[in-house]
C-alpha cells in the first residue's frame, strides 16, 4: 500500500522517464500497471476543506474572504413533486451563484427523508408517526408528523434513484466539495431518529426495527452516494439510537455505519455530527464524551454544525437553554470545543456570520479551524 508518499511518487516519476529510452523497463512497467489494475484499488486522496461553512448561501457571504463556502441544499418533495419529475432550477440558481466566486467550496445536500419525502411516496410506504414537541420546528411544533419507515425497499429505492439523478446533474460541478447524505433522518438532514418514550419504541418495534436493518440501509445510501458523486468527499451527520438503550447500546449502529464508511472509502468519508453547542462535553476537560465519542474516535476526518444561531434567540439554545447568556462567549465555546473534536470545518448559522457584533469571533474560528494540511497523493491498495 503506498499512501501520500513524495517518495514513492519520485519513484515512480522517474522509472516512467527511464522508459521512454529502455526497452525492458517499459515491459517492466507495462506488466506493473496489469497488475495493480486487476489487484489493486488507486484513488486519489481528496483533501478535506477547512475552515467557517455558512449553513445558507448569499452574496455577501460568498464575497466574504474568510469563509471557506457555504451549504445549498433544497427538499425532495420540492424537486421531485411528481414521481421521475425532476426540477434542479432553485439548485442550479445557487450553484451558479456560487461559481462566480470559485474559491468558495460547497457543502451540497438534497434533503431526503423523514417529513422532506414526497406525499406521492409518502402513501406507498410503512410510516412512523409522532408529535413533534421540539419548539424549534416552528412549520411542525405541535403537530403529527409521518416519516416513511428508513430500511423500508421501497422507500430506498426511490431515495436512491433520486441520489443517482442528482449525480447525473451535480457530480462534476466543480464548486461542490463535499456530499451530504442522510439516513435516520426526521426534520431536516440531520440522524435524528425517535424513540423518547415506549410508545414511540413499541412503534418502530411494530414495524420491524432491527440494528442489522438500519445499518444495512445507511450503507446502501452511501454506496449509491458514493457512486453517484465519484470524485467528491461525502459527510453523514451521526446520532444515537435510543431503540438499541437495554441491548447493543445506542451508539452500536452509527459506530457500524462509521466504521463500514471508513473502511471502504477511507479518503472520501467525513464523519459529522450536528448540534454543536457550548455545552458539547470538551474532550480537553472531561473523557465522558457521551454521543460525541464518536466525533473524538474519527479525528481528524470529522466536521461539525451548529446546533443554532446565537443571534436574536432570547432562549440561549446554545447555551443549554441558560439565560441571559453572553452570545459572543458562547459562539466562541462552542468553535473551541469543536476545534478541540479535531474538525477540520465548522458549519455556522448564516446569521451568526453575518452579525457585525461576532465578526471577531468568525475571525477567531477562521484562524483555529485552519491549519497547514499534509501534502495529498496517489493512493494505492
Amino acid at each position: 500500500m503506498f499512501r501520500n508518499s513524495r517518495y514513492t511518487r519520485f519513484i515512480i516519476s522517474n522509472f516512467i522517464d527511464d522508459c521512454h529510452t529502455n526497452y525492458f523497463s517499459f515491459i517492466f512497467l507495462l506488466c506493473f500497471i496489469i497488475y495493480f489494475s486487476t489487484t489493486a484499488h488507486f484513488s486519489f486522496a481528496i483533501e478535506i476543506p477547512q475552515g467557517v461553512f455558512s449553513m445558507t448561501s448569499a452574496s455577501n457571504i460568498l464575497a466574504n474572504p474568510i469563509i471557506t463556502g457555504v451549504g445549498i441544499r433544497k427538499s425532495w418533495l420540492n424537486i421531485e413533486e411528481t414521481e421521475g419529475n425532476y426540477n434542479w432550477t432553485s439548485l442550479e440558481n445557487q450553484l451558479a451563484e456560487a461559481a462566480l466566486f470559485p474559491d468558495k467550496k460547497v457543502i451540497f445536500r438534497v434533503v431526503a427523508g423523514g417529513k422532506n419525502t414526497p406525499s406521492w411516496l409518502i402513501s406507498r410506504v410503512p410510516i412512523f408517526s409522532f408529535i413533534d414537541d421540539n419548539p424549534y420546528h416552528y412549520s411542525t411544533y405541535g403537530q403529527t408528523v409521518n416519516v416513511p419507515v428508513f430500511w423500508d425497499p421501497l422507500f430506498l429505492e426511490k431515495k436512491k434513484a433520486l441520489t443517482m439523478e442528482a449525480g447525473k446533474k451535480f457530480a462534476s460541478h466543480p464548486s461542490i466539495a463535499i456530499i451530504g447524505v442522510s439516513c435516520a433522518n426526521t426534520n431536516s438532514d440531520d440522524w435524528n431518529m425517535r424513540g423518547k418514550t415506549k410508545e414511540e419504541k413499541d412503534q418502530w418495534l411494530a414495524l420491524g426495527y432491527t440494528a442489522e436493518k438500519l445499518i444495512n440501509a445507511c450503507k446502501e445510501l452511501i454506496d449509491a452516494t458514493m457512486t453517484a458523486f465519484p470524485t467528491k468527499l461525502v459527510t453523514m451527520g451521526m446520532a444515537h439510537v435510543p431503540m438499541d438503550s437495554n441491548s447493543k447500546g445506542i451508539d452500536y449502529v452509527p459506530n457500524q455505519v462509521v466504521n463500514y464508511a471508513l473502511t471502504t472509502y477511507p479518503e472520501r468519508f467525513i464523519v459529522q455530527k450536528n448540534g454543536l453547542s457550548a455545552s458539547t462535553p470538551d474532550p480537553i476537560s472531561t473523557s465522558e464524551l457521551d454521543r460525541w465519542q464518536i466525533i473524538y474516535d474519527n479525528k481528524p476526518r470529522v466536521g461539525g454544525q451548529m446546533m443554532w444561531n446565537v443571534t436574536s434567540d432570547s432562549t440561549c439554545r446554545m447555551n443549554n437553554r441558560i439565560a441571559p447568556c453572553d452570545i459572543k462567549k458562547v459562539l466562541k465555546d462552542s468553535i473551541t470545543i469543536g476545534a478541540h473534536y479535531g474538525m477540520q470545518y465548522q458549519e455556522i448559522y448564516t446569521a451568526d456570520i453575518l452579525n457585525p457584533d461576532l465578526a471577531d469571533i468568525i475571525s477567531y474560528a477562521v484562524d483555529i479551524l485552519i491549519v497547514p494540511s499534509a501534502p495529498t497523493g496517489l493512493v494505492v491498495q
